[in-house]
């Protein structure tokens, strides 16, 4: 069973700047790559994969590889993703919406693959500790049940002042929740609650008039 388990990080001020600056090299990094696709199919009208692009960043000095090469990998993939959507659309007739250059308003989020790069430790019911290459042991703190299963990918996502830690674990065992005597009100709609109300009146018109009267 797959589950995704989510966290507020807790960085220092130094790992504030640390993930910032992690968000601008992917980034960069993203509109770099849309770069070359376009220019590849511009004036030598090929197309660029992502395991070619994959490939370009063996050896490559670039500060974005002091991060690792997963999140590099995971926003490659992201841009390809992008470009399948654009093909399909194209191909169903709808509005293409070609792959955009990415403003730093309009990027918040880096996608780690695999787990080449990052490693939850110390966890200890609703507190523990992520470590990302880069960046350092981040302290997290999340609802009483802890991050259980086998993780597999993981998602940092700025929002406003915060810091979302996403965790996508496999072979997670189901628990079951405790009993509780909360009640919970159900919204059946407006206009279900406004034609019982018509038939309630109609009802009560009939009880005090008596039935109508049969033709002659």
């Amino acid at each position: 069973m797959f589950r995704a388990f989510q966290v507020v990080l807790q960085p220092t001020a130094g790992q504030t700047i640390a993930l910032q600056r992690l968000l601008d090299a992917q980034r960069e990094l993203f509109n770099a790559a849309l770069e070359e696709r376009i220019g590849a199919w511009r004036w030598e009208h090929r197309t660029v994969s992502r395991f070619e692009q994959f490939g370009s960043l063996t050896g490559w000095d670039h500060p974005v590889l002091g991060f690792g090469v997963c999140p590099a990998r995971g926003t490659l993939t992201r841009l390809d993703r992008a470009f399948q959507a654009f093909h399909r659309r194209c191909r169903d007739g709808d509005t293409p919406g070609f792959p955009r250059f990415k403003s730093k308003t309009r990027w918040d989020s880096v996608e780690y693959p695999d787990t080449s790069c990052w490693q939850i430790t110390h966890t200890s019911g609703a507190v523990g500790r992520v470590t990302l290459k880069g960046v350092g042991g981040v302290r997290w703190r999340g609802s009483r049940r802890a991050i259980r299963g086998i993780p597999k990918t993981l998602t940092v996502r700025r929002c406003g002042r915060r810091w979302i830690l996403t965790v996508f674990s496999a072979d997670v065992e189901a628990v079951a929740l405790e009993p509780s005597e909360d009640v919970v009100g159900v919204d059946v709609g407006v206009t279900w609650c406004d034609d019982l109300r018509r038939a309630r009146t109609t009802m009560e018109v009939s009880t005090r008039t008596g039935p109508p009267p049969r033709p002659a």
